[in-house]
């Protein structure tokens, strides 16, 4: 705020003056996603079945991080275990990973959410790293949490969370395709082992990944 009202009294530093409004935009928006990723913490806090789904996909995504790089360092000759790679470095998250996933939060439980209106108020977040950033790890984040909190939601009147298609991933280099795919049915087979353990609560209904190619 303190920066956003230098810039609305004229104090803009000398290298930004070339770009006019952008900076003052720039901020607006920082402020939004300051806004957001408050929002997901207080719906944490608040509601109990969104909390239980944040549990449900941190779970998954540590045993989706654990698995993967076991198997890529098993594939590459080295003798390890499970155990030799779930240490916390293998399964913790980035600052912006955890900020992408909490300002998405409260859209996600909520399917009346503005973010996800069709009249004007839509968002649709963009994600901006390089290769090797973490961008994958973050959307899946995203996508385990939208999994499981469906899955609690599955009886709220017209809400049935074990039916439909929950998220649609397109890619367009083949490789890349492959490689997305991989990391992202790990993903499901760890969601699908918690519901395993717990029918009752995430249902009777196995989470299950497709691939269309052409």
């Amino acid at each position: 705020e303190d920066n956003r009202s230098r810039l609305e009294s004229g104090n803009i530093p000398p290298d930004l003056e070339r770009f006019g409004q952008i900076p003052g935009d720039t901020l607006d928006d920082c402020q939004m996603a300051l806004e957001r990723i408050r929002g997901g913490i207080n719906l944490l806090d608040q509601e109990q079945k969104a909390a239980k789904a944040f549990q449900f996909a941190n779970r998954a995504m540590a045993d989706q991080r654990v698995r993967t790089v076991f198997t890529r360092r098993l594939r590459q000759g080295e003798e390890i275990t499970v155990e030799d790679v779930d240490i916390p470095q293998n399964r913790s998250w980035r600052p912006f990973q955890l900020a992408f996933i909490l300002l998405n939060l409260a859209a996600l439980h909520d399917p009346t959410h503005p973010e996800r209106s069709d009249r004007g108020g839509g968002l649709a977040d963009l994600l901006w790293f390089p290769t090797g950033g973490g961008k994958t790890e973050a959307y899946l984040g995203v996508a385990a949490f939208a999994m499981g909190i469906r899955r609690l939601q599955r009886d709220e009147g017209w809400l049935d969370g074990q039916a439909g298609v929950t998220v649609l991933m397109r890619y367009t280099l083949r490789l890349l395709t492959l490689q997305q795919f991989q990391r992202a049915a790990t993903l499901l087979c760890a969601c699908e082992v918690i519901r395993r353990e717990d029918p009752d609560t995430w249902g009777d209904e196995p989470f299950r990944i497709g691939l269309w190619v052409g």
